[in-house]
């Protein structure tokens, strides 16, 4: 039985233990037939689009019947950019082709190919979180959620009409009596038929949800669902190695857009910013609040302070901000940056507040000496700065107190000036 977590640092090893992965789901040397992999460039659960937070979840799929307006007008608009499309009335097809260009659904992709998968894994990204590849035994997932150990294509011309009434339940009639509670609870495995060139070339597989949210979760799947981590540092080495072995965006996605990202990702450089450049700055004790932001070296007038921190930034009424009480409160009275229109600019989420968060005012009789651009809410110096100096600025010149009164402790900025 192989270990919970596998890791793979290189394409030779990943392969070794892709083979690995074979005899533990007791696939043998001469199968035609073996495991599915979808390889995710973090390490997150395995939830089709359809479930994910931004859509809602099963309660608003069940009270909205938003997968059959998705799906609805999907078909409705589709016909006008389709080279080739499915049949009118094949329900299978149109959905198969939701997934493959975007569309919130509930299958999720995986690939015959290992090394397709691999591929997957690392596309997306540049080296800062760990990839990983899941490895799938559909065979096994469909003898539990369907009582037979076959993988049906369901749209494919010829399937026998017991095969078809099998999985049926897994994509009802759109605007069903029952919606989605109607949904079977586990997913099941789908070979769809190759309707889009890319389902070809990227030699496509499924597994389609139904209303349990973790039914692909790790945990009950022992024995049928394993992971391959790849180590962050790891995979721009392995997207080089994948690379030179042929794999790459022409030949996952076979168009002119994939050629010419190929192209782009062949000669644009790996290498990164050393994490101390432009650095001048770090987080003190504060003798005036709290925090506070101090000079570790020498910072010359008109410096930009935070070069390469995060520019994101979340507006959000002030009405729902009133209704917020005790130390959570505290964090919108605190932090953000409050317009004239009485909105907070916060971080994206509280745990991601960054070093320009925690500028301090100036004591009382104290000048500051940072400056903020009110246009693009950026940072600069507003005289040279000494090491060891604590950096204030003062809040008023670009925004407004928050309802409480309460003095604000920090402030940051927004997106760059444009």
């Amino acid at each position: 039985m192989l270990r919970p977590r596998i890791y793979a640092n290189n394409v030779s090893e990943f392969l070794t233990w892709v083979a690995e992965v074979k005899k533990n789901f007791k696939y043998k040397k001469d199968d035609a037939l073996g495991p599915w992999f979808r390889g995710q460039h973090r390490d997150w659960p395995l939830y089709p689009k359809l479930y994910r937070p931004e859509y809602g979840g099963y309660a608003r799929l069940n009270r909205e019947y938003l997968e059959d307006e998705i799906r609805e007008q999907f078909i409705t608009q589709a016909y006008i950019f389709c080279e080739t499309k499915p049949a009118g009335d094949d329900a299978w097809g149109w959905y198969f082709l939701m997934q493959h260009f975007g569309a919130p659904t509930r299958l999720l992709d995986w690939t015959e190919g290992a090394l397709l998968s691999l591929y997957f894994a690392v596309r997306g990204n540049p080296g800062f979180y760990k990839s990983v590849v899941w490895a799938l035994d559909p065979y096994a997932l469909n003898e539990k959620s369907l009582g037979t150990d076959e993988v049906i294509p369901p749209s494919a011309t010829g399937v026998a009409p017991k095969d078809k009434k099998l999985v049926d339940p897994w994509l009802p009639t759109r605007f069903k009596k029952g919606g989605m509670a109607a949904l079977p609870d586990r997913p099941i495995a789908v070979f769809p038929t190759h309707i889009a060139r890319r389902i070809s070339s990227q030699r496509s597989c499924f597994t389609l949800h139904g209303k349990d949210l973790n039914g692909l979760d790790e945990r009950k799947n022992t024995g049928r669902l394993l992971k391959i981590m790849i180590p962050s540092f790891r995979v721009v080495d392995i997207r080089r190695e994948l690379e030179d072995s042929g794999i790459n965006e022409a030949t996952i996605f076979p168009d002119l857009e994939g050629l010419s990202r190929s192209l782009c990702l062949r000669w644009q450089s790996d290498k990164h910013k050393d994490p101390h450049e432009q650095v001048y700055t770090r987080l003190r004790p504060s003798p005036i609040h709290g925090v506070g932001v101090f000079a570790i070296k020498k910072i010359k007038r008109d410096t930009p302070l935070f070069a390469g921190d995060n520019e994101e930034m979340l507006w959000i009424e002030e009405g729902p901000v009133r209704r917020i009480r005790g130390e959570i409160r505290k964090l919108y009275d605190d932090f953000p940056v409050i317009d004239k229109e009485r909105r907070y600019g916060c971080p994206r989420n509280f745990n991601r507040l960054t070093m320009s968060w925690y500028l301090n005012e100036p004591k009382s009789g104290d000048r500051p000496n940072v400056y903020c651009d009110p246009e693009g809410y950026d940072f600069f110096a507003l005289r040279d700065i000494k090491p060891g100096e604590e950096l204030t600025l003062k809040y008023e010149d670009y925004s407004e107190l928050p309802t409480s009164g309460v003095p604000k402790k920090s402030i940051r900025k927004n997106t760059p000036h444009k």
